[in-house]
């Protein structure tokens, strides 16, 4: 009997398989292959743009969806592997989307958006490992028999958009020049098997061409190299499932096979050795895990660089404390700051962030700074007006050394009308790494 293969957001030139829109919903069950390009998993509707700040966020609705048939997919790919069936990813680029997860109006004419990025990964049911940027279209076999035939039919089609690394319990069977850079591995899942490969990527013009039907209408079809492409993959795919599915029909041994009566001196001598070095394993990946949020915090600071919203209000706090300032953030249900300050001297200052990709840092968040101060001062517990600084980061994205951008003019006319200090995170970087670095207390005041 034919094997069915759902192919879920790229194009295999052949009928022997079915193309699936992420976006249908489509049930999956009846596939006994699945070919998936996480290229195709992304949301859609409506796009809400952020008016305070550059971006902006999937609205509630739109994410909601999203969420729900990422969640659906995730579930139907586990089913399909617990029942000892294949699954293939094409690798490509990760990409990360702003989703709204709540919705509120802190002020009248204000809209709040709670959100949370998703990976285009997000739909695998297991942790695959560290995906890290890269593209290029050298890649290496790892010599397996099983996937040998698949590399000499598609070497000249294969790229890497992604690689991984940190994978355990993984089968490697493509590389980069790099042998720890992987780019195509098999996991195996439940009773089935999970295959991560290099994107296949073919010349749409060359596969496909256009003609005239009878009715005059123009008509999409596949060329002949096309055809002879999606026929071998079919053939290559269903191969390496068999193969797959053939290397795991061993027995699964029995529970009294590790009765000591069973186990020789050798064995005893081998297991202990195994034991010792995961013992290693396990020290030096906790090291690692010490070691990785030390430097987590360490590099906090450089979100004063090219950050914006929260992981920006969060460098300028830990600068702020650097230089002797209490700050932090003020929520209290109804009034929301990005920072409370309290000086070495004793005054108070409300900060507000803003950083923009290709833009000057305008009025705007500055009329915002005035309605935080006012609002703040409006506080039962507030007895003195306090002043105003407004943290801005122009051209985020842009090297240091080559921006030109910085507030506007407006914003500096009113900054020296109401003593509101504007300061460039850029600037503040400079200071808080010197700071970081060397015990000056000269230089901090």
């Amino acid at each position: 009997m034919a094997k069915k293969i759902f192919s879920i957001g790229y194009d295999i030139p052949s009928d022997q398989t079915e193309y699936i829109e992420f976006s249908s919903g489509k049930s999956l069950m009846d596939a006994d292959i699945l070919l998936i390009n996480p290229d195709s998993i992304e949301p859609s509707g409506n796009w809400v743009s952020f008016t305070s700040s550059d971006g902006g966020c999937y609205n509630v609705d739109a994410s909601t969806r999203y969420k729900q048939k990422v969640f659906n997919l995730k579930k139907e790919i586990k089913d399909h592997l617990d029942n000892g069936q294949s699954v293939f990813i094409l690798l490509t680029k990760e990409k990360k989307y702003s989703l709204a997860n709540s919705i509120s109006s802190p002020r009248k004419g204000q809209t709040t958006y709670g959100t949370e990025l998703y990976s285009n990964y997000n739909f695998l049911p297991i942790n695959i490992g560290t995906l890290v940027s890269g593209s290029g279209r050298h890649v290496q076999s790892s010599g397996n028999p099983i996937f040998s035939n698949l590399y000499k039919k598609f070497e000249e089609y294969l790229e890497y958009q992604l690689y991984i690394e940190n994978s355990t319990n993984a089968q490697i069977i493509f590389t980069g020049k790099d042998k720890t850079k992987v780019l195509g591995a098999v996991y195996k899942v439940g009773s089935g098997n999970l295959i991560v490969l290099p994107y296949l990527k073919y010349d749409y013009k060359k596969f496909v061409k256009t003609k005239e039907n009878q009715k005059g209408e123009v008509e999409q079809y596949w060329t002949a190299t096309a055809l002879k492409f999606g026929h071998e993959l079919v053939a290559c795919i269903i191969q390496v499932a068999s193969d797959l599915g053939k290397a795991t029909e061993r027995t699964p041994p029995p529970q009294w096979i590790n009765k000591s009566d069973f186990i020789g001196s050798k064995e005893t001598e081998i297991i202990e050795a195994i034991q010792k070095e995961e013992k290693k394993i396990a020290n030096i990946n906790k090291e690692i895990s010490n070691l990785s949020i030390k430097l987590a915090e360490e590099q906090v600071l450089k979100d004063l660089l090219f950050e914006q919203g929260k992981p920006l209000e969060s460098a300028v706090i830990k600068a702020l404390k650097i230089l002797g300032y209490k700050a932090e953030n003020y929520d209290d249900g109804v009034l929301e700051l990005d920072q409370v300050i309290t000086s070495p001297d004793g005054y108070r200052y409300i900060g507000e962030c803003e950083g923009k990709n290709e833009k000057d840092i305008d009025i705007t968040k500055y009329r915002q700074l005035s309605d935080s101060i006012n609002a703040d001062f409006a506080r039962d517990e507030v007895e003195e007006k306090a002043f105003g600084i407004l943290f801005g980061n122009p051209q985020r994205l842009t090297d240091p050394d080559k921006r030109t951008l910085d507030f506007t003019k407006k914003c500096k006319i009113s900054a020296e009308r109401d003593k509101v200090a504007l300061i460039k995170t850029v600037d503040l970087f400079k200071v808080v790494k010197y700071l970081s670095e060397n015990t000056d207390e000269t230089f901090k005041k």
